[in-house]
């Protein structure tokens, strides 16, 4: 496929994109709802400029207005089809005409990764814990990924109360060295032996895994993980420099590690996929993590991992959820 085949509809798709999401949350508010639900907040902003409508010139103002809702709703619709073509019976929605129905996923890793998604805030009150449980889900993720054998840590600031790690960054280094043979601590010439966590946190590094080689030695495949949960994710690129890590940890592994780039959100168009991966390093985006969390082999662990029940976490953003009984 060429690169760029898709690269001019990157700035509809993406808006289609957030607005599906604000559609899907209100579908899990209430069961299901119209996809014009998605387009309230671009009528409330005036954003329905973005959506191009053909040849306005002498059409009145309120057909001109219907058309581009129109126009909207039919993105919406494209980009609930093209998720639901990717997922298959993963994705927690059905679209009925111009109604998208909900039907609650197994996992919740789709729910979770929405509400993540579509907070009002990542750093107030008791929405902080929305980060750092998205950073143990991609850790898990990633892990099974790699499939039975492989080990995981997560080392993103701020620490985790409910899965202590060291709070120095010379300490978490040691962790690693100690969890896997590798991950030597050995500041450059000039650097401080014990930097405090005020000049040095985690170098953009939310979490390690790697896959331990059956004969014990050292050479193995480390994946360095960057979670980028906000809004301005797409300048988390470059958070994980590997030559900035060698300025403390020499070596840091025999084998080149692999950077990995996780989001909470559906990346939606191809050229901004391929370029991200290639930026930013392997990408995992809430279509991935997904069929990754849904497969009944990583099912029970990626549940045990999440330490806060996702259930409860969704509540933090839509009031009221529930888990839906099962039947059989």
């Amino acid at each position: 496929m060429d690169k760029f085949h898709d690269w001019g509809k990157r700035h509809v798709q993406f808006t289609a994109a957030k607005n599906a999401d604000q559609a899907e949350l209100e579908a899990i508010r209430y069961g299901s709802c119209n996809l014009e639900a998605g387009i309230n907040d671009d009528r409330t902003a005036g954003a329905m400029d973005d959506y191009d409508v053909p040849d306005p010139k002498g059409v009145a103002a309120w057909a001109e207005t219907d058309a581009q809702y129109d126009t909207a709703t039919g993105a919406i619709s494209e980009e609930v089809i093209r998720r639901a073509s990717i997922l298959g019976n993963k994705y927690p929605f059905e679209l009925d005409g111009n109604k998208i129905v909900y039907e609650q996923s197994l996992s919740l890793a789709y729910e979770f990764c929405l509400a993540v998604s579509e907070a009002p805030s990542l750093s107030a009150g008791e929405l902080k814990r929305l980060p750092i449980a998205f950073e143990r889900l991609a850790r898990d993720i990633v892990k099974c990924y790699l499939g039975p054998g492989a080990a995981a840590y997560r080392t993103g600031w701020p620490r985790d109360s409910l899965e202590p790690r060291p709070l120095r960054f010379k300490a978490l280094v040691k962790k690693l060295n100690l969890l896997t043979g590798e991950w030597h601590w050995q500041p450059s010439l000039g650097l401080p032996d014990d930097p405090s966590s005020a000049l040095v946190r985690d170098m953009g590094l939310d979490f390690v895994v790697w896959r331990p080689m059956p004969d014990g030695r050292k050479g193995q495949l480390f994946l360095l993980g960057q979670c980028a949960c906000g809004k301005g994710w797409t300048d988390k690129y470059h958070d994980v420099d590997l030559t900035k890590l060698g300025d403390w940890v020499r070596p840091l592994s025999v084998a080149p590690p692999l950077r990995v780039f996780t989001v909470p959100f559906h990346i939606p168009n191809d050229a901004d996929f391929w370029e991200v991966n290639e930026r930013a390093g392997l990408t995992f985006d809430r279509t991935r993590i997904v069929l990754l969390a849904e497969k009944d082999e990583n099912r029970d662990s990626v549940a045990h991992g999440a330490k806060d029940p996702f259930s409860e976490l969704i509540r933090l953003v839509i009031p009221g959820f529930e888990v839906a009984a099962r039947v059989g």
